[in-house]
């Protein structure tokens, strides 16, 4: 071997230490070949171990995406269920204060339908007392009736002797003046004259007082009459009151217990309902235990998965030291995916990032590429070609997401996420196809 074949051979292996394996020599030597050989064997394991990460990358960006998703609906969740705990318990509260006042309810009831009772017995006796009241002055009114009768017959006796008294007064008077004319014969009998006569006019005397007395005790019987007559009426409208509060006061009692019957069912209502609440804000608490527990198992998985997503980052970066052909294509792909990953966890509070860190679709890794050794190599391949126009709506996307987060637009941040899926799929999947 040639000095300059050793010298060519250094060099090639001075490449190989820095990490381009894409340098070769002429293969003028059974050596030569065989170090070329040994070039495209470390370009080889360069071009495998970076697409390996690269699919590892998006395997476990595709992962934790879908656990992020999971733990955002997990904490949304345990939100509701603490919210619905609350509620739940709130609830069981409210009715046990339901069953309290159905409680007093019914014994406030029971109490008014017992007062009402005791209130128709009394209205009852008053019915009979008022009763009693009427029956009494009707006796009453037909005694003093009777009396007004025995006073009028009282009045006609004393008419009479009155009119007794007159005449005997008149036939005293004669005899008295025959007794004058017979002279001393009649001297005697005209003392007994004059004596029957003054008891004649003292007879009459007493009768008119005793007629003036019936005349007044015939006014005082008729105001007695009138005044019996008001009361009797008065007792036959409070007889018939006193019967409508009766029927009145029946009425109410059986509302009342109606009403008794309603709060009875209310109250065995609401302690079944207290029963059910009660279980269900046990099973609901329950549930919020088992929701909390599970945020906290995944919030653990994502961890441990971004430590290993950092860890295979690392080994991306330190493959992509090292040149190899068409391995920029696998990078590419994972620095797709990461960025996505970036987007993500901008959007949950997880990452800051400034609009001018999103480069257009010229700058990145992919775009340098593209715009020079990519031509060179595909330029006419028509997943090339497509190529562009997907990594560039990436690009407009990933820039218009992080100023509207920027801005406080947080909604308008995720549909620009959202609409990047369709893109970055494309630009995959194009780049997969250059692969192969």
């Amino acid at each position: 071997m040639s000095n300059t074949d050793e010298k060519e051979i250094s060099n090639l292996v001075s490449q190989f230490m820095q990490g381009d394996f894409t340098a070769r020599v002429k293969p003028d030597s059974q050596l030569s070949r065989d170090m070329n050989k040994l070039g495209e064997y470390l370009e080889q394991i360069i071009r495998t171990s970076t697409e390996g990460g690269a699919n590892t990358c998006m395997g476990v960006f595709d992962v934790i995406s879908s656990i992020t998703h999971m733990s955002q609906d997990i904490s949304q969740m345990e939100e509701r269920t603490f919210a619905v705990a609350a509620a739940t318990e709130e609830m069981a509260a409210t009715v046990e204060q339901i069953v309290t006042s159905s409680d007093q309810g019914d014994e406030a009831a029971q109490r008014a339908m017992e007062a009402a009772q005791e209130g128709a017995g009394s209205v009852h006796n008053a019915v009979d007392v008022m009763c009693s009241l009427k029956d009494s002055a009707a006796n009453v009114m037909k005694e003093v009736e009777e009396l007004a009768h025995f006073s009028n017959e009282i009045g006609a006796i004393v008419s009479s002797i009155q009119k007794i008294a007159g005449q005997t007064n008149m036939l005293a008077l004669n005899a008295t003046i025959e007794a004058a004319r017979a002279g001393d014969a009649g001297r005697g009998f005209a003392v007994v004259a004059g004596e029957v006569k003054e008891l004649s006019n003292q007879t009459a005397k007493a009768a008119s007082e005793i007629s003036e007395k019936i005349r007044t005790l015939q006014n005082e019987i008729k105001e007695v009459v009138n005044v019996m007559g008001t009361n009797l009426e008065l007792a036959d409208r409070g007889s018939a009151v006193a019967d409508l509060a009766g029927s009145s006061m029946q009425k109410v009692i059986d509302e009342f217990r109606e009403v008794s019957q309603t709060m009875e069912h209310i109250k065995h209502a609401s302690h079944d309902q207290s029963l059910a609440s009660r279980e269900i804000a046990e099973r609901t608490s329950e549930l919020s235990g088992l929701v909390s527990s599970s945020s906290r198992e995944i919030s653990g998985n994502v961890q441990r998965l971004q430590a290993f997503e950092k860890l295979v980052v690392s080994q991306i970066q330190y493959i992509a030291q090292f040149k190899a052909k068409d391995a920029v294509i696998s990078l590419a792909k994972s620095d797709h995916m990461l960025w996505k990953k970036r987007l993500m966890d901008m959007l949950v509070g997880l990452e800051k990032i400034e609009p001018e860190d999103v480069t257009d679709h010229h700058n990145c890794r992919l775009g340098k590429w593209y715009y020079a050794q990519g031509q060179s190599d595909f330029g006419h391949n028509s997943s090339f070609i497509a190529l562009e126009k997907s990594h560039a709506q990436v690009h407009a996307l990933a820039k218009s997401a992080v100023t509207k987060f920027k801005s406080g637009d947080k909604n308008g941040a995720i549909a620009d996420v959202d609409a990047i899926a369709t893109p970055s799929s494309e630009v995959v999947a194009l780049l997969t196809k250059l692969q192969n």
